[in-house]
Formats: C-alpha cells, sequence, structure tokens
C-alpha cells in the first residue's frame, strides 16, 4: 500500500502527497542501503515541509547529525523550491 502522506522530518507535520504538494518539500537522499527508522523516511529519501526548509537553511546537515551520519558520503540533497 503507498504511503498517502508526507512526513516532515523536523517537525513531524504530515500533508497529503501529491505532485503540487510535494513539489514544495525539501528532500534529502541516502545512498540506497542506508537503512533509517525513522517514519519521515521512504525510498532512501528524508522529506522535510517549505516551514522547516525556510526557517532551517541547514536542516539536510541538521537530519544527518541527529543520526550520526557525515555528509560527506555521497549524499544527493535536493533543493527545496
Amino acid at each position: 500500500m503507498s504511503r498517502l502522506y508526507l512526513h516532515c522530518v523536523i517537525c513531524s507535520r504530515r500533508q497529503a502527497d501529491g505532485l503540487i504538494s510535494g513539489a514544495a518539500w525539501g528532500r534529502l537522499e541516502l545512498p540506497q542501503g542506508v537503512q533509517v527508522e525513522h517514519p519521515a523516511f521512504r525510498d532512501s529519501t528524508f522529506r522535510a515541509c517549505p516551514s522547516c526548509c525556510t526557517d532551517h537553511p541547514d536542516w539536510q546537515e541538521r537530519v544527518l547529525s541527529s543520526f550520526g551520519l557525515s555528509a560527506g558520503f555521497g549524499l544527493r540533497p535536493g533543493p527545496a523550491r
């Protein structure tokens, strides 16, 4: 069953997933095979809501450090649009 909601890794906000709504959310893709247990982690990707992306320009680094990960292992951060 497909997930119907986007889930913010920072504030836990949930929003219905769709092409328009999803485009505004920030993305942080981890390399394939990385295992993280968190509701906002899906298909090797963390998502952050537009408010958190605006309020925390360094949100990607914050997320990585909170999980004990380093930015130097081939991450593909996506811009918050």
